[in-house]
């Protein structure tokens, strides 16, 4: 018989070449994968974009210094002008520096308004990713399908949906680049990561209080290897806001998924989930940037009531300790 193609659709489009009877062997087969998950803004949707604003605050609140290693390993934007540091990417409210490396957000800076704040809500989810950096720099769709990891926001979905520019920023913040890889039930859990997001943003709407966050995940070159990418084990913020005289207070907290991944890997890991203060000197340690300009207006560590852990400060779960 002669060689043929077959065509099977099953959604995907599979062509498999069949050898012939004489036994001439089978080329490797084609699959065409359905990338319509992977959608990129055109590079004009972008146009105009300030980002995170510096001054927000009645104290200027500048973005973290990378050091000259992260600076190398940092992604650069293709629509950078002249006057723009290059490996800053602006979105509504926000803004991010990725580790091109590791294919995740060194950090990511968002000014939150409490007064005009929108409770938008959520609809299906498309998540898209940042043209202006290569798709390579990026983690995408296909780390997320059939297991318990949740494309995790770093900058709460609400957190920049502020404004009339709301609905923009709440589509801003479905990038690959203000995603990470987090556990399910740490991405949803009261007690863990949304707790202390929704405490944040609840606190803001409630005092119509201005705030400015940093996030980020904890990058460790022990970090394990799961579909060929190292999944952090923690997960940090940052608090920044002015009190009513005037003065800025801040506050930093470190939240570990170590153990929920394990159950992914099935590893032994030493963190326990939790959420816990830690100063920002000991944030700066692990992650490497330069948050030591906020040293100064550091809230204590300790109040009545938390549990000290691992020399970190543990948050009681009704985080009725929290720095706000």
């Amino acid at each position: 018989m002669d060689a043929q193609d077959v065509t099977i659709t099953v959604p995907l489009t599979i062509t498999v070449r069949l050898g012939d009877a004489t036994g001439t062997p089978a080329s490797a087969p084609a699959v065409a994968l359905d990338r319509a998950a992977a959608a990129v803004h055109p590079i004009s949707y972008y146009d105009g974009y300030l980002g995170y604003d510096p001054t927000f605050l009645q104290v200027p609140v500048r973005l973290p210094s990378l050091t000259d290693e992260q600076r190398r390993n940092a992604a650069t934007s293709t629509t950078a002008g002249p006057n723009d540091d290059p490996t800053v990417l602006p979105y509504t409210h926000f803004s991010l520096v990725m580790n091109r490396a590791r294919q995740l957000a060194y950090y990511t800076a968002v000014n939150i308004d409490g007064s005009t704040s929108n409770d938008l809500k959520r609809t299906a989810d498309h998540w898209f990713y940042d043209g202006r950096i290569a798709e390579s720099e990026q983690i995408g769709e296909e780390l997320y399908q059939r297991n318990a990891l949740d494309r995790g926001h770093l900058v709460r979905r609400l957190d920049p949906v502020w404004g009339p520019d709301f609905e923009r920023a709440n589509e801003d913040t479905f990038h690959f680049t203000n995603c990470s890889p987090q556990h399910e039930r740490f991405n949803q859990g009261k007690d863990l990561w949304a707790g202390l997001e929704n405490y944040i943003l609840e606190n803001a709407e409630a005092l119509d209080r201005k705030i400015t966050v940093f996030t980020g995940p904890v990058t460790e070159d022990t970090d394990p290897i799961y579909k060929g990418v190292r999944l952090p084990l923690a997960f940090w913020k940052i608090i920044a806001y002015c009190r009513s005289d005037g003065t800025l207070a801040t506050a930093a907290y470190v939240l570990e998924q170590g153990a929920l991944i394990q159950e992914i890997l099935s590893r032994a890991v030493t963190f326990d989930p939790g959420t816990y203060r830690l100063s920002i000197a000991d944030l700066d340690a692990r992650t490497g940037l330069d948050f030591a300009y906020l040293a100064d207006h550091e809230l204590p560590l300790s109040s009545g009531g938390i549990e000290r852990a691992v020399g970190h400060v543990r948050i009681a779960e009704n985080y009725t300790n929290l720095a706000l």
